[in-house]
């Protein structure tokens, strides 16, 4: 198929490296007229991590790197620049497998360019000002007037998302504000900081530093808590940070001394969460921040970025039928998304607390999780690994219409029971029962934190399936099929490992 990616960023590039490697005809359009080189760091781990595995662009990451002295880490300092907690990188990578950098994002973007720019068309300076669908295909019309066709068209363009407005309904029908402004600008190297990400807290105002990649640069960050007033225009911006971090210690005078003379050269937005319905209409899907924005509160925007353009490139390579491959892209990577989100959202006033208690107790949970008995809890507040690795639900391509089939490989999780659920609701719009086979290869149970999610599907689906097929090898499994009926299915039936075709045969019968 031939797809349009709207966006030349993390999501846009990796869903284009992918979806060629899956034998699609990727085209990407991006507004800017080049790469950019702004941003902030970003913690890289989890399923971005997993991703760039894949692709074979580790090493050229780790080139690029933040964090790369000995002793580097983020810390916590007071108003004369004392640490009063800090946190090693090298224990984070411990608690990660090893799996972690710090990159700057714009180095990220330009490894992913690099990786796609000699197969994938890129058209920089060029964006969309409608989009028409019809049964066969969707129209987009170009800035300069030109109207393209293709089969499906992707957007991948950020939190403010053209194609989301152009095709979904404007942002604000899908923005979750929680509480703060952040602004990043980059100044010169002369502040004689340590190897670390320096960050100095007031209440309600957080400000750091850091080293980038260039030696004679260094990158801040701006985080406060406001009220929200949308937009703020370029030439409004250095006055918008004064005004927020007036009077503030350590070296925020020098800081804001050095900020550049043109606006442009300064990012400022609001910390938002996207939460939408679906990410899907007709013709037309969203990835990356445009579908799901977690902030950088979650740690994870970019990971899951790559992670959703690596899922969607992959249903589309599973099969012809287009729409059942969004649909199912959407049923594994939307659970994950809120997943972080909540987790984003619940930690978020405890971000940059808002009083000199809360300051106070921000520095007592940090120094607890810098002692290697508590550091698990980094790995569970920002769900270090991989859901490519820990997804125990994988829906089989034998599925169609009614019968859903899936692999359930491992632990499951509550956002497995969201996979399966999202499915079985898809195919229920049609229908008003399904039939399931579940092929159990190497279950090791369910997860504590998702037996209640276990007994809520048992309970809104057990009239709906009318026949169950579990297909295993275990004794127990059997005595698990014989509980299934009636609490998760009106009938149910255990099949052999060696079985399957006969399973697949009894769920396909068409009287019920």
């Amino acid at each position: 198929m031939r797809i349009l990616i709207s966006g030349g960023g993390l999501a846009g590039l990796a869903t284009a490296y992918w979806l060629r490697q899956h034998g699609h005809e990727p085209v990407v359009i991006e507004r800017a007229p080049s790469l950019r080189r702004d941003g902030y760091g970003l913690d890289f781990f989890g399923t971005g991590y997993d991703v760039a595995e894949r692709m074979g662009i580790i090493d050229a990451l780790a080139e690029t790197q933040i964090f790369m002295k000995n002793g580097s880490g983020i810390a916590f300092v007071d108003k004369d620049g004392k640490p009063e907690a800090e946190l090693k990188i090298d224990a984070v990578r411990k608690v990660l497998g090893g799996k972690y950098m710090g990159l700057m994002h714009y180095n990220l973007e330009e490894v992913l360019y690099d990786a796609v720019k000699d197969d994938v068309e890129i058209r920089f300076g060029t964006s969309i000002t409608a989009v028409a669908q019809s049964l066969e295909s969707v129209t987009v019309t170009l800035e300069n007037g030109d109207t393209e066709i293709f089969d499906l068209l992707v957007g991948a363009d950020g939190i403010h998302s053209n194609v989301r407005g152009l095709v979904f309904g404007p942002e604000e029908k899908f923005a979750f504000y929680l509480g703060y402004y952040l602004a990043c600008y980059f100044v010169p190297n002369t502040y004689q900081l340590p190897a670390t990400w320096s960050n100095y807290t007031e209440p309600g105002r957080q400000i750091g530093a850091y080293s980038t990649d260039r030696e004679d640069q260094l990158a801040t960050l701006f985080l406060w808590q406001t009220k929200d007033e949308g937009y703020v225009p370029h030439d409004k911006r250095a006055d918008k940070i004064r005004a927020a971090f007036e009077g503030m210690g350590w070296l925020a005078p020098q800081i804001l001394d050095d900020m550049p003379d043109d606006g442009k050269d300064i990012l400022v937005d609001t910390v938002t969460q996207i939460r939408m319905d679906t990410w899907r209409n007709g013709r037309v899907v969203l990835v990356g921040d445009a579908a799901g924005c977690m902030t950088l509160i979650s740690g994870q925007g970019a990971s899951m970025a790559l992670g959703g353009a690596y899922v969607l490139a992959e249903e589309l390579g599973q099969t012809e039928d287009w729409q059942q491959a969004l649909a199912t892209y959407e049923h594994r990577v939307k659970p994950q998304i809120e997943l972080r989100q909540q987790k984003a959202h619940d930690f978020a006033k405890q971000f940059v607390p808002g009083s000199e208690l809360g300051v106070k107790a921000e520095m007592v949970v940090m120094k607890l999780v810098t002692y290697e008995a508590f550091s698990g809890l980094l790995k569970k507040q920002f769900v270090g690994d991989s859901f490519l690795q820990t997804a125990a639900i994988h829906r089989l391509p034998a599925s169609e219409g009614s019968v859903l089939g899936y692999r359930v490989v491992g632990k499951l999780q509550e956002t497995d029971y969201q996979t399966l659920a999202m499915g079985l609701d898809e195919a229920l719009r049609s229908t008003s029962t399904v039939n399931l086979l579940l092929q159990l290869d190497e279950l090791e149970g369910i997860k504590l934190g998702a037996l209640l999610a276990d007994w809520r599907f048992g309970r809104k689906y057990h009239e709906k399936v009318h026949r169950l097929a579990i297909v295993g090898s275990k004794r127990w499994e059997q005595w698990v099929t014989k509980l299934s009926s009636p609490f998760y299915a009106v009938e149910a039936r255990f099949f052999n490992a060696d079985d399957v075709e006969r399973a697949w045969h009894w769920v396909s019968e068409t009287e019920q």
